[in-house]
């Protein structure tokens, strides 16, 4: 079921929303990350007839295509509401207006353009575990926080997210991380432990805490520094 909501992937079997299912589901949004993961992987086969500025592109639309946007368009939303320096009730307002500002609008522009760039040069294989880092730490992000609103369609998944899954969570990218990249696979995820640390603080002081639109901040930005980290340390990564 989880694979139907957070992902844009054919599922042939129809799934109705089952809150008792949902909940269950959690602690596995780790494992969506390693199926997104698994697609993006095929670019690795690819890059012998596709030169790679043009198969960072088609990566990335694959991405977009794959998840729908979902946690891009929670970033956006977070963006505009962060940046409008009003007070935390029209914060929240507008982030959850359907309508895109400017700071929005350049907040995914400057997400892509980012993410396309570093794509260029980082060994691809990195691209397989970088949903799962992002998905990780957005279960980690909700199991230190609370949410924000009263309510709202982040909130089953925010009051559900306690210390177990976060701990699942962590466990999992470093068992399952490790054996693929080396003990190396460490430094990244845990800088990517800080960042999380700094923006779930961030978003208690302004926010009150998360929401579903800063799970999709913290899903993106932890992927976006974790790729800046990879090409940073390429040489010693690889």
């Amino acid at each position: 079921m989880l694979l139907t909501f957070f992902t844009r992937i054919p599922i042939r079997k129809v799934y109705s929303f089952d809150e008792e299912e949902f909940i269950k589901g959690i602690k596995f949004m780790p494992l969506i990350g390693l199926v997104i993961g698994g697609f993006l992987l095929i670019a690795v086969y690819l890059e012998e007839y596709i030169h790679r500025p043009i198969l960072s592109i088609l990566i990335w639309i694959m991405y977009i295509c794959l998840t729908g946007a979902l946690h891009i368009d929670g970033l956006s939303d977070t963006i505009d509401g962060i940046f409008s320096n009003r007070n935390k009730e029209r914060m929240l307002e507008i982030m959850k207006d359907s309508r895109i500002g400017a700071f929005g609008v350049i907040s995914i522009v400057t997400l892509l353009a980012l993410n396309i760039s570093l794509t260029v040069y980082i060994p691809l294989k990195y691209l397989f575990i970088m949903p799962v880092v992002g998905r990780s730490f957005g279960i980690i992000s909700c199991s230190i926080s609370k949410y924000a609103r009263s309510e709202g369609m982040g909130k089953l998944f925010i009051e559900n997210c306690g210390a177990k899954e976060g701990i699942i969570a962590i466990i999992f990218l470093i068992v399952f991380g490790i054996p693929l990249y080396s003990a190396k696979f460490i430094l990244p995820i845990g800088l990517c432990f800080i960042a999380t640390m700094y923006f779930t603080r961030f978003f208690k002081r302004v926010l009150g805490g998360m929401t579903g639109d800063t799970i999709g901040f913290i899903i993106e930005i932890t992927q976006s520094i974790f790729l800046i980290i990879i090409y940073l340390l390429r040489g010693w990564m690889i």
